[in-house]
């Protein structure tokens, strides 16, 4: 075990520590790497990284007495998220510090929601896909809620006919993802409004994966639905802005159609001899190099630069499927409309392909129903469209001749 440094040690010798053990970690934004990272290139990683050295020594929780060009940043963000998806005028949000903390906002949002307009409820129920993502399990655990996840995707859709089915007199809340992470296409978040609507449920988008690409792709792709504000039964949106919005990490927003419904998370508190302690979230102290980031990234990009890195992003998944689809045994796991996708095999052991790849150097994802390697692009992954997809062809023919098998190392999304 560890135990506390009895002694000061020099920056120097730390320093080369540190170097010497992060020799052999993963370079975050490495070509060979299809694991989550989001990088848009060196010039808009310098934007974040100069953002967020500006208030790196700043804490949000008091931006307001203290930081006004924090709040500022703040405020203007939230505005600006409000725009990008088609808000009413009387729309807003926070930050939180990820995708996780705002879904879990949103579902307390619900709860505390349901408690006004659903008193009869004792222990509130929530209805994800399938596909959903397991944050909604851990906000279930911490707020005493309990998610009722549907058991099946038809056709790798969401079961709408379960979803509705699975509706009982402790119900709050309906979860559609855009997108899911497992396939990279976006949930009918229109007919699971019209299911929320008829049943006076709280309507949550999960688009913490998707937030920062949808509203631009939809440009080029007719295909995409309808997955914001626009959905009049939308109440909450999740987005990551340390995804695919390219600020440093941790920043996020929840976006509610009507802003008031952001007073169901705020705590303040004055019977203490400290005065008044109020936060909009579950969080006190919060990064101002996050927010700081984000500002500075939007800004930077614009609606015109992201657009642009979307484009030669669906240009390039392009170039990814058509390899794929072109290898003998190989298939697409849905309709990727994002830039994560899957692809799978039912000729031949999918997993034993996923194993002769990361023997090459290639950092891949596996996942289940169906089993499939999973791939998530970036910028980065430019210049290496046909290595890997040579590679993938040598291999797919290694294992389909049986010369390659399985090592049976099963999916691990994250395991912090």
């Amino acid at each position: 075990m560890t135990k506390f440094p009895k002694s000061r040690t020099n920056w120097v010798s730390l320093k080369e520590s540190m170097i010497l053990a992060r020799a052999t970690d993963l370079t975050w934004n490495s070509e060979r790497s299809f694991k989550p990272a989001y990088f848009a290139g060196n010039d808009v990683l310098e934007v974040a990284h100069e953002g967020y050295k500006m208030y790196i020594d700043e804490n949000a929780l008091y931006g307001k007495t203290s930081y006004p060009s924090l709040y500022r940043y703040e405020t203007e963000i939230i505005e600006m998220l409000v725009d990008l998806l088609n808000g009413p005028k009387n729309s807003g949000g926070s930050l939180t510090s990820g995708g996780t903390e705002s879904n879990i906002i949103a579902m307390n949002t619900a709860r505390e929601w349901a408690k006004e307009h659903k008193p009869e409820i004792s222990f509130p129920e929530i209805i994800v896909p399938r596909t959903a993502h397991p944050t909604f399990e851990k906000g279930a655990k911490i707020l005493q809620m309990k998610v009722v996840r549907l058991d099946k995707s038809p056709n790798l859709q969401v079961d709408l006919v379960g979803m509705e089915q699975a509706i009982n007199t402790n119900t709050v809340m309906v979860v559609g993802s855009a997108p899911p992470y497992p396939y990279g296409h976006t949930d009918p978040i229109r007919e699971i409004g019209t299911i929320a609507a008829k049943h006076d449920l709280w309507l949550h988008v999960d688009g913490c994966l998707g937030g920062f690409i949808l509203p631009f792709a939809r440009e080029f792709d007719p295909s995409i639905p309808d997955f914001d504000f626009s959905v009049p039964s939308v109440n909450s949106i999740s987005l990551d802005i340390h995804k695919y919005g390219y600020a440093a990490k941790g920043v996020s927003a929840l976006m509610f159609q009507n802003k008031s419904h952001a007073d169901y998370n705020r705590t303040s508190f004055d019977d203490w001899p400290g005065g008044l302690y109020s936060t909009p979230n579950l969080a006190g102290s919060r990064s101002g190099g996050a927010i700081a980031s984000a500002w500075a990234v939007i800004n930077y990009l614009g609606h015109e630069g992201y657009r642009d890195i979307v484009r030669a992003l669906i240009d390039l998944r392009r170039e990814f499927v058509v390899g794929i689809d072109a290898i003998n045994g190989l298939s697409m796991v849905g309709n990727p409309q994002t830039f994560q996708f899957a692809f799978s095999s039912d000729a031949y052991d999918i997993f034993a392909v996923a194993d002769g790849l990361s023997d090459l150097g290639w950092h891949i994802g596996r996942a289940l129903e169906p089993k499939s390697v999973q791939l998530m692009i970036t910028m980065s992954h430019k210049p290496i469209v046909g290595e890997f997809l040579s590679d993938l062809a040598s291999i797919s023919n290694r294992v389909e001749n049986g010369t390659i098998t399985s090592r049976n190392i099963g999916p691990v999304y994250a395991n912090g």
